[in-house]
């Protein structure tokens, strides 16, 4: 996205980096400066269409339009070259057939060539290259034969057989001359050859990056391109140019032929640059629909040829009611579209005098009866009503893309939140599968490393004893730290797994029948431990063995770091049927529940484990008096 200048006070010296930050602006901005050169270009070719006396006076429309606003194409070239360049060959050969060659066309041709190799593989890129470069020296054979076709109506004087001499036709014996000797130049193809290889070997030597895209790609880019917010001044601009060209040709067009005789020197100029006021249509669309319908009454006034001023009319109603809400967009457009026809019919000598003084210079008197034949051939040029209606059908489809983009962007909103929605969902859930990992590390970790810890303080009163009791300390550090391991690559290697499973080549999860090995472990450090388990645990579910595994293992740890027990008590319920009872007892010093805790987190990771399967924990200890750990795990609704 181009970055925006922003207006600022100037300091001394900022007059000489302006146009500096600009240029930096316009070499960032591809587009902006096409836009500008294919604007340039509009102008020069108008220029071109008002001073030539060759066939533009005489040519059909169409060729007329299509010369005239072909130089638009510049602003694509690097977007859709191949659109552009063909585009722009076509306007040049055209502009043959009206008398001239028109050099800012083939300027624009040889751009678009050059950009051609950054949108199109090397092969495409010679081949549009090759046809942009024949057809016209293919075609050129033809010039005589089309103008001929295109032009019927060439003056000549004749004689009639009883002597009386006469002429037809409007387009000059000269004129058609010489636009039959027009012919497309070899050395204008192999200029135009020359650039497109160039801009393929100059891509080649740099080692440039090719944005290649097919033409439904290229199609969607010029969308996207001219619809970016950043672009909106130069397209408005671009827009504005092109229409007022096609007015500007279109009101010298009449002139040509008698029209605008009746209007003030200034009237058929103000008329042709009222499109430029489109450039506003985004921010205040009133304006341009106001200027361009008074221009509009004016033209009616004084020519049959009108419809390239309705074109930028239709654009300024439909920019209305796309950015205005339909309470303001359908009065403004109903007054501006029911004032021309009110006010044709409704204007009297005064008013048209006044926009026509030479209507006052135009009375005669016949049989004693003034007439003005003037003021009432302007009279009876009335704005239809059904114009008026029709130009409603505008405003109608701009209400209706502005309810069209408003969806738009609430589905585009609503695909955002969900997208967030989607993210918090998969940060909860590492979130949780973070705490679950941090719980289970604790249990495992903490659980047998505090026996290889409290193992590794017995040693020194060990090495004063028999060899045999040294070695089995060591064996007995050895068998926790493996243990430990064993944990720890089980969790390792679900966290590896590419679907979060565990692989199921290693050892299940322990259960309920691992709990006395646990309670081996604590005898052989000299903690006599009783277990006693109830009922048969073959239907307990294996996630509600594992939590109550670990339950029993945090309760077994914490009475090996801090109660200094002399005898454990562990007893597990499986009679209930709807659930597993666990209760773990001690003698030890006992503590506070309510008090600090010294960022130990074990006690918090039991009351999770907990919660989980929606069961009960309960602690109950005091300083001197043991503690007792009960917790209760449903197992119906875990199994469901």
């Amino acid at each position: 996205m181009n970055e925006a200048i922003a207006p600022a006070r100037l300091r001394p010296g900022d007059g000489r980096r302006l146009p500096a930050a600009i240029s930096r602006r316009l070499a960032r901005d591809a587009f902006t400066l096409d836009a500008l050169l294919a604007i340039a270009g509009l102008a020069i070719t108008q220029v071109r269409i008002v001073q030539s006396d060759h066939g533009w006076p005489y040519a059909p429309i169409a060729f007329q339009v299509i010369v005239a606003v072909a130089p638009a194409l510049v602003a694509i070239r690097r977007v859709d070259p191949v659109l552009a360049a063909g585009g722009l060959a076509l306007g040049a050969y055209t502009s043959l057939l009206l008398g001239q060659t028109d050099w800012v066309l083939l300027i624009g041709c040889a751009l678009a060539l050059w950009s051609l190799a950054e949108r199109c593989r090397p092969v495409f890129t010679i081949g549009v290259t090759a046809v942009v470069v024949i057809a016209p020296l293919l075609a050129s054979g033809s010039i005589g034969l089309l103008a001929w076709n295109l032009y019927p109506d060439i003056f000549q004087e004749f004689t009639d057989p009883d002597g009386t001499q006469g002429s037809a036709g409007r387009t000059p014996s000269a004129v058609f001359d010489q636009i039959e000797t027009m012919s497309w130049p070899w050395w204008i193809s192999a200029a135009l050859a020359l650039a497109g290889l160039a801009g393929l070997a100059y891509l080649r030597r740099r080692k440039r990056p090719q944005a290649l895209a097919t033409i439904g790609e290229r199609f969607d880019d010029i969308r996207r391109v001219l619809g970016e917010p950043d672009h909106a001044l130069a397209v408005d601009l671009l827009l504005g140019t092109a229409i007022t060209s096609l007015v500007l040709m279109d009101v010298w067009h009449g002139k040509n032929i008698g029209n605008w005789w009746s209007a003030q020197h200034w009237m058929p100029y103000a008329i042709g640059f009222s499109p430029l006021t489109l450039v506003l249509r985004r921010r205040f669309p009133e304006v341009p629909v106001v200027v361009m319908t008074a221009a509009g009454l004016l033209t009616y006034w004084q020519t049959e040829e009108r419809w390239t001023l309705l074109i930028g009319l239709v654009i300024a109603l439909y920019s209305l009611a796309v950015q205005r809400p339909l309470v303001i967009a359908l009065p403004v457009a109903i007054i501006a579209l029911a004032a021309p026809p009110v006010v044709a019919a409704t204007a009297g000598f005064g008013l048209l005098s006044t926009l026509f003084p030479v209507v006052k210079n135009s009375l005669f008197e016949s049989d004693g009866t003034e007439f003005n034949w003037n003021y009432q051939e302007l009279a009876g040029r009335q704005w239809p009503f059904t114009l008026s209606l029709s130009l409603l059908l505008p405003v109608c489809l701009g209400v209706v893309g502005r309810l069209y983009q408003r969806t738009r962007i609430a589905r585009l909103r609503e695909v955002e939140l969900e997208e967030q929605n989607k993210q918090r969902e998969q940060t909860q859930i590492l979130l949780e599968g973070r705490s679950q990992i941090a719980r289970d590390l604790h249990d495992v970790v903490a659980h047998h490393v505090n026996l290889m810890v409290i193992q590794a303080e017995t040693g020194p009163d060990l090495a004063q004893r028999d060899l045999d009791e040294v070695l089995a300390g060591f064996q007995r550090i050895g068998d926790a730290g493996r243990r430990a391991l064993g944990e720890l690559d089980r969790m390792l290697s679900a966290l590896r797994d590419a679907d979060g499973r565990p692989d199921p080549a290693l050892a299940p999860q322990p259960g309920l029948a691992e709990i006395g090995e646990l309670a081996t472990g604590l005898a052989e450090q000299g903690v006599p431990v009783e277990v006693e388990i109830r009922g048969s645990f073959d239907e307990v579910p294996a996630g509600v063995q594992l939590t109550a595994y670990r339950l029993v293992q945090e309760a077994l740890t914490n009475v090996v770091k801090h109660a200094g027990a002399d005898a454990v008590q562990v007893l597990v319920d499986l009679g209930s049927g709807d659930g597993v009872r666990v209760w773990v007892t001690d003698d030890g010093k006992g503590f506070d529940p309510d008090g600090e805790r010294d960022g130990r987190h074990g006690l918090t990771g039991m009351h999770e484990r907990v919660r989980i399967h929606h069961g009960t924990l309960t602690i109950t200890s005091s300083p001197g008096s043991g503690t007792k750990v009960s917790a209760w795990l449903p197992t119906r609704e875990a199994a469901g």
